[in-house]
């Protein structure tokens, strides 16, 4: 697939001036399939599924359990069956390793990735962010007996939550979910984005997962590349930018 890099974003530029894939078909794709990142929900996509619906989208937002990668890759594949047509699907963050495992799915025609992980076979999320620096360390979660852990007020309003207002970070990070500690160690068995047309949209102030990295991930596996200048929780940060990142693939793919 071509990979096209556009202008750096922010604010009030509109990506509806991206230039068109050569090649690429007109829109048959209205069914958009949202997957949240960890230790968080999928009411974190609301501002981008407001905008969506509003553009006529059917939008289905799965829950994850995140009581493992195998379980959440199950989630969404049940979201993928009901669905009544081709599916664009989508991910945040640690949804980007689910997205990429379930995005095998012949209804699929394309997958985003915001500001997330975008493995390749035989990789883990770990090893991702072992290959860029990052605060995003052990010492900075609550690990419980049972191996589940959660990221600490102050970690995730310094890592997670720059870009957000302090109240919205913080109902944020006390409202998580608790998400197996493993989920980062698993090892991916497919790469659905080797097969199908993918974009990637870049936070370039994350804190998380290094925009390094992520620049890196979309690149090599040949993504149409946007950057939107803020932090992690892009999708809460700028609804705008993401939703139409997202409108864009949709009349992209076929």
């Amino acid at each position: 697939m071509t990979n096209l890099r556009t202008l750096l974003l922010s604010g009030s530029v509109a990506l509806g001036t991206m230039m068109a894939v050569p090649g690429m078909a007109a829109a048959e794709v209205h069914n958009i399939v949202l997957v949240h990142g960890g230790n968080v929900d999928g009411s974190t996509w609301r501002g981008v599924y407001d905008r969506l619906i509003a553009q006529d989208y059917d939008v289905t937002v799965t829950q994850l359990p995140m009581t493992s990668v195998e379980d959440d890759v199950a989630a969404v594949r049940r979201s993928l069956d009901v669905q009544d047509g081709p599916v664009l699907l989508v991910a945040h963050s640690y949804g980007g390793i689910v997205i990429t495992e379930a995005g095998i799915d012949p209804d699929v025609k394309g997958l985003v990735y915001v500001t997330s992980f975008q493995p390749d076979v035989g990789e883990s999320g770990g090893d991702l962010l072992a290959t860029a620096g990052s605060d995003f360390t052990a010492d900075k979660l609550t690990i419980t007996d049972d191996g589940f852990l959660m990221v600490g007020d102050d970690a995730f309003l310094a890592l997670a939550g720059n870009g957000l207002s302090e109240e919205d970070a913080l109902f944020v990070a006390r409202s998580q979910a608790w998400a197996n500690a493993g989920n980062l160690a698993h090892k991916v068995t497919s790469a659905a984005w080797q097969d199908k047309p993918s974009w990637a949209a870049v936070a370039t102030e994350d804190l998380l997962i290094s925009p390094k990295l992520q620049r890196r991930m979309a690149e090599r596996a040949g993504s149409t590349l946007v950057e939107i200048e803020n932090g992690h929780m892009l999708p809460m940060t700028n609804p705008d930018e993401v939703a139409e990142v997202i409108a864009q693939a949709a009349k992209a793919v076929n």
